[in-house]
């Protein structure tokens, strides 16, 4: 029964995020089916639009991300005419070839409307749309440009990597683009790829290194590939770190000044804290590959100096007496053996320091101080400590008064905090972020979150009821009130009301 449910409740739950992750694919097939048959009485059939898509695609990364050169059309339009005449062959008059690239280029922005892609959602039981973009315009200073959209980047990227480019790098193309575009809860999710990818690198190096111990000619196949894709793009890796990190600098501050994202904002301070964590962690593989460069270079050295050691080949000297028909030469190999000194003396002083000297009753062994690794705790793991506990306390009042009262207002809750916390507590930036994350949802079920967290808030009620009878049967509802909630000198919220459910 149990594994029934779970079955159930991953096929329909998981539902949605796949169709998050699918929409991406959605253009290319979309476009890949078009024909050119009605389009000048099929002049130019011979067209395939998906290969075009992926290379206009590639274009722009190169341009936009690369180079840092904003698009406009006419970049486009000589270089989707070189491709045409080059892999297509056409050839056409300068105004067809033309009017030929701007039916392209609109298909492609699908006439500057989104890609609607519609999915039946289980969850709400009604069929549900998402708008899918593969390039977007703006303008500056009077003209307009063009650039790709983080859905198209991530697309690309999944069907092959980019040149020769570190994945380091490929990754920090995307996440540049979901700053930009406000999608910081997915470029949370790059930097961690981007942290799994530099753990990878660290592994890797210290595999260079036993194979330079074991044998020094693979061992040296294998430090160069690893020089080749990975130490020759640390500089152009720590400037995309920069980059990024001046763009989340930039959103906070402006979300700040401007009180803008305000429901992102915790969104934009865990991004940051996991961007900060990558560069550290890139930092540590930079000295670790100049440490391994060091080793690298001394033991080359000492093969090399092994190779060049002196020896005696026996077998070559025979041959070479033999070619020179110098039988005298023999005693030079023979005369060395005959002074051998074969002799051994005693000195008899040493007969004394034998007889005094004392020897110990037992022998013991070289004492080892096993020395262990300080713990480093970061800051970004002291304020998620200061957070969860924080959020564990409003829990505990909030359930507290479910079970003693069947419905109640967010003022009655504020009431209760404050009367056992102290005032000061709705100053506390913690008191706002754990309402966000409460409105996430609109129901909440104990006994449905111990089985399947679904969210940052629930994750940490499921660590604080797991085993806990008294709150699991618990069920309730959040509703908007009309009014508002004004703290003087902090902020003013909307009132809510909470419903226990039987």
């Amino acid at each position: 029964m149990s594994e029934e449910y779970i079955l159930t409740r991953d096929i329909i739950y998981d539902h949605n995020e796949r169709m998050l992750n699918i929409r991406k694919y959605y253009p290319y097939f979309r476009l890949s089916e078009m024909s050119f048959r009605q389009y000048k009485d099929g002049q130019f059939d011979n067209l395939e639009m998906g290969y075009i898509l992926m290379a206009v695609l590639r274009f722009f990364i190169e341009k936009n991300n690369f180079d840092e050169q904003q698009v406009a059309y006419e970049d486009y339009e000589n270089f989707i005419l070189e491709l045409l005449r080059r892999d297509f062959d056409i050839r056409a008059g300068e105004q067809e070839e033309k009017e030929l690239a701007l039916f392209i280029f609109d298909k492609i922005r699908n006439d500057g409307r989104p890609f609607i892609y519609e999915y039946f959602n289980p969850v709400d039981k009604k069929r549900q749309s998402l708008r899918v973009r593969v390039i977007d315009s703006r303008i500056i200073d009077g003209k307009v440009y063009y650039s790709i959209t983080s859905d198209a980047v991530e697309f690309y990227l999944d069907t092959k990597e980019i040149k020769d480019e570190s994945n380091i790098t490929i990754e920090q193309v995307l996440l540049g683009k979901l700053i930009s575009s406000k999608n910081f809860k997915g470029g949370t999710k790059v930097v961690r790829r981007i942290n799994n990818e530099v753990g990878r690198l660290l592994t890797r190096k210290n595999e260079v290194l036993n194979i330079l111990s074991r044998d020094v000619f693979q061992g040296v196949n294998a430090y160069e590939e690893f020089n080749n894709t990975v130490v020759r793009w640390f500089e152009e890796e720590q400037k995309l770190f920069m980059k990024n990190k001046e763009l989340i600098e930039q959103a906070l501050r402006q979300g700040e000044s401007e009180n803008k994202y305000y429901s992102a904002m915790e969104e934009i301070y865990l991004l940051e804290s996991e961007l900060n964590r990558a560069i550290t962690r890139h930092g540590r593989l930079l000295r670790e590959c100049t440490d391994l460069q060091m080793k690298a270079d001394d033991i080359i050295t000492k093969a090399k100096f092994g190779k060049l050691k002196a020896s005696f080949d026996f077998g070559d000297y025979m041959k070479g007496l033999m070619e020179a028909d110098r039988a005298d030469l023999l005693g030079n190999i023979i005369l060395p053996m005959l002074g051998l000194n074969i002799k051994k003396e005693f000195d008899v002083k040493s007969i004394d320091e034998m007889l005094t000297y004392g020897s110990e009753k037992a022998e013991s062994g070289e004492k080892l101080i096993e020395e262990q690794a300080e713990e480093y705790i970061y800051e970004d793991q002291i304020e998620e400590q200061r957070i969860e506990w924080n959020y564990r306390l409003f829990i505990d009042i909030l359930f507290d008064m479910i079970v003693e009262k069947d419905s109640f207002t967010l003022k009655e809750l504020e009431d209760r905090i404050t009367g056992i916390l102290g005032g000061n507590v709705l100053k506390n930036g913690d008191w706002y972020s754990f309402l966000v994350h409460l409105c996430q949802k609109k129901s909440y079920n104990v006994s449905e979150i111990v089985k399947k967290p679904d969210t940052f808030l629930e994750e940490i009620l499921k660590g604080h009821f797991n085993g806990n009878e008294k709150y699991g049967d618990i069920a309730f509802c959040i509703e908007s009130a009309a009014d508002k909630i004004e703290t003087e000198g902090v902020a003013v919220t909307g009132n809510l009301r909470f419903s226990r459910k039987l």
